[in-house]
């Protein structure tokens, strides 16, 4: 299974939205039929469950699939408190890729692997997030340098990832109208040319 592949990932993402759906239609229409009864402690532990699938989601697809959580987790305004808690986690915690990886599009962008570009160049991580991540390095000449490394094909998952979002979101919100994250793909939309736009974050830094 290739995890950069759309298909497999509009897969992926579409299980995890319909299983997510069916955990709380599923008792709302048992609700109605007198077959259930909620209470805020379950209603918790269905926030909560629904919050892990999201966060596990992210962690294994990666990509952009990161961003929706990140943005959901700052908005009290329009989840539960259990989302919050649990996607908060990806604010600062983002799985880094492995040295391999970096070293290897490092090779492919520039011509040499990190170990003869620099002076010195750090294995481990100083910051990951869902696009690239930053590596401590020092130039031949001495200078202490952040290196901020896209991760490879990044730009093509992302787009991608943005179109299963934008599909998926548009079939929400015809079964489920107060159910509209239409706004978080428009957000991503506009955000996504910005943030893979390294030189032009170079020249502003």
């Amino acid at each position: 299974m290739h995890l950069r592949a759309r298909p497999v990932r509009l897969g992926i993402f579409a299980l995890v939205v319909t299983r997510i759906y069916l955990n709380y239609k599923i008792p709302q229409v048992l609700g109605r039929l007198g077959l259930y009864r909620d209470t805020p402690a379950r209603m918790s532990r269905r926030h909560r469950r629904n919050a892990e699938l999201l966060y596990r989601l992210a962690t294994f697809l990666q990509g952009l699939m990161i961003k929706p959580c990140q943005f959901i987790s700052s908005r009290a305004d329009l989840v539960p408190d259990e989302y919050i808690e649990v996607l908060s986690r990806l604010q600062d915690k983002v799985p880094p890729r492995p040295y391999h990886v970096i070293a290897s599009q490092i090779a492919r962008e520039l011509g040499a692997p990190p170990e003869e570009l620099f002076a010195a160049f750090e294995r481990q991580p100083i910051a990951a997030a869902s696009l690239a991540q930053v590596h401590r390095a020092r130039t031949k000449d001495g200078r202490d340098v952040a290196v901020k490394v896209q991760y490879p094909g990044i730009e093509a998952i992302a787009r991608a990832d943005l179109k299963n979002m934008a599909l998926l979101a548009g079939l929400l919100a015809r079964i489920e109208p107060h159910w509209d994250f239409r706004v978080i793909v428009r957000e991503l939309e506009r955000m996504m040319p910005l943030e893979l736009d390294f030189i032009n974050e170079g020249r502003n830094a």
